[in-house]
């Protein structure tokens, strides 16, 4: 398997994943996201999918979802991420705090193949709402 990127000018890239998907990178991020707001990016949907496949098991209808991803970054250079936090939106009949955060829980430490990853090198904590 593989995933090309090829370079246009700059720092812009073009991306054609495994399955033919293109997106572009941009290092300054002026026509395209940067390569670390990319991976933030995936950090984000990739544990909101296995919080989401959570509370479906469940049967949580949910009406609306949101994964807010803040981070912090280390002092010297290079700027890395030192911190996330995934904070959880949801708007769904009958759902609670706890379940979410449960949810949340089993997606950083047990699904979310992103999160496992990048743990233990950034500090991921999750925090949620419920609407």
């Amino acid at each position: 398997m593989s995933i090309k990127v090829d370079w246009k000018c700059q720092g812009e890239f073009s991306i054609t994943t495994v399955n033919g998907f293109k997106l572009h990178a941009d290092a300054e991020s002026k026509k395209a996201p940067c390569p670390t707001e990319i991976l933030l990016a995936a950090l984000g949907s990739c544990s909101a999918t296995d919080v989401v496949y959570a509370l479906k098991e469940q049967e949580v209808e949910i009406r609306r979802f949101c994964n807010e991803v803040t981070f912090q970054l280390t002092d010297s250079s290079p700027r890395l991420y030192k911190s996330v936090n995934l904070h959880f939106i949801v708007e769904a009949a009958g759902v609670t705090k706890e379940q979410i955060l449960q949810a949340a829980k089993d997606a950083v430490n047990k699904y979310c193949h992103v999160c496992l990853m990048l743990q233990p090198n950034i500090h991921i904590t999750y925090t949620c709402d419920v609407i």
